[in-house]
Protein backbone atom coordinates (compact mmCIF):
# COMPACT_ATOMS: atom_id res chain seq x y z
CA UNK A 1 0.00 0.00 0.00
CA UNK A 2 1.31 3.79 -0.74
CA UNK A 3 1.44 5.64 1.77
CA UNK A 4 1.81 9.11 0.87
CA UNK A 5 2.28 12.10 4.30
CA UNK A 6 2.57 15.90 3.68
CA UNK A 7 5.02 17.05 6.00
CA UNK A 8 4.33 20.70 7.49
CA UNK A 9 5.72 22.81 4.49
CA UNK A 10 3.74 20.87 1.94
CA UNK A 11 0.92 21.22 3.72
CA UNK A 12 1.74 24.93 3.91
CA UNK A 13 1.70 25.11 -0.04
CA UNK A 14 -1.20 23.58 -0.76
CA UNK A 15 -2.73 25.59 1.49
CA UNK A 16 -0.96 28.71 0.18
CA UNK A 17 -2.17 27.57 -3.06
CA UNK A 18 -5.20 27.19 -2.53
CA UNK A 19 -5.54 30.72 -1.02
CA UNK A 20 -4.13 32.47 -4.04
CA UNK A 21 -6.28 30.73 -6.88
CA UNK A 22 -9.19 31.68 -4.77
CA UNK A 23 -8.33 35.09 -4.35
CA UNK A 24 -7.15 35.53 -7.99
CA UNK A 25 -10.49 33.93 -9.62
CA UNK A 26 -13.30 35.49 -7.06
CA UNK A 27 -14.50 38.51 -6.40
CA UNK A 28 -13.80 40.36 -3.21
CA UNK A 29 -13.82 43.45 -1.85
CA UNK A 30 -9.75 45.35 -1.44
CA UNK A 31 -10.83 45.22 2.61
CA UNK A 32 -11.94 40.93 2.37
CA UNK A 33 -8.91 40.18 0.48
CA UNK A 34 -6.52 42.23 3.02
CA UNK A 35 -8.04 39.83 5.78
CA UNK A 36 -7.63 36.76 4.24
CA UNK A 37 -4.24 37.85 3.81
CA UNK A 38 -3.50 38.45 7.27
CA UNK A 39 -5.43 35.66 8.47
CA UNK A 40 -2.84 33.30 6.03
CA UNK A 41 0.36 35.55 7.55
CA UNK A 42 -0.54 35.47 11.33
CA UNK A 43 -2.59 32.65 12.05
CA UNK A 44 -1.48 29.85 9.22
CA UNK A 45 1.98 29.87 9.34
CA UNK A 46 3.86 26.87 10.17
CA UNK A 47 4.00 26.04 13.58
CA UNK A 48 0.81 27.52 14.38
CA UNK A 49 -1.70 25.85 16.25
CA UNK A 50 -4.21 26.07 13.73
CA UNK A 51 -1.80 25.07 10.85
CA UNK A 52 -0.86 21.87 12.21
CA UNK A 53 -4.27 21.25 12.86
CA UNK A 54 -4.68 21.71 8.89
CA UNK A 55 -1.70 19.44 8.43
CA UNK A 56 -3.30 16.95 10.42
CA UNK A 57 -6.41 17.02 8.86
CA UNK A 58 -5.11 17.40 5.25
CA UNK A 59 -3.38 14.06 6.25
CA UNK A 60 -6.35 12.16 7.63
CA UNK A 61 -7.97 12.74 4.46
CA UNK A 62 -5.84 11.39 2.71
CA UNK A 63 -4.96 8.44 4.21
CA UNK A 64 -8.91 7.96 4.49
CA UNK A 65 -9.18 8.11 0.77
CA UNK A 66 -6.22 6.12 -0.01
CA UNK A 67 -8.10 3.27 2.19
CA UNK A 68 -11.41 4.19 0.37
CA UNK A 69 -9.75 3.38 -3.49
CA UNK A 70 -8.13 0.63 -1.95
CA UNK A 71 -11.39 -0.79 -0.70
CA UNK A 72 -13.03 -0.29 -3.52
CA UNK A 73 -10.22 -1.95 -5.85
CA UNK A 74 -10.85 -4.75 -3.72
CA UNK A 75 -14.45 -5.50 -4.38
CA UNK A 76 -14.15 -4.69 -8.19
CA UNK A 77 -15.18 -8.01 -10.11
CA UNK A 78 -12.38 -9.51 -11.87
CA UNK A 79 -14.14 -9.58 -15.23
CA UNK A 80 -14.44 -5.43 -15.12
Amino acid sequence: MVKVELDIEEAWAVMNRIIGQMLEETELHKSDRAAIRRWKANEMRPGREEMDALHEKINADIERLWEVRRKSEIRKPDWR
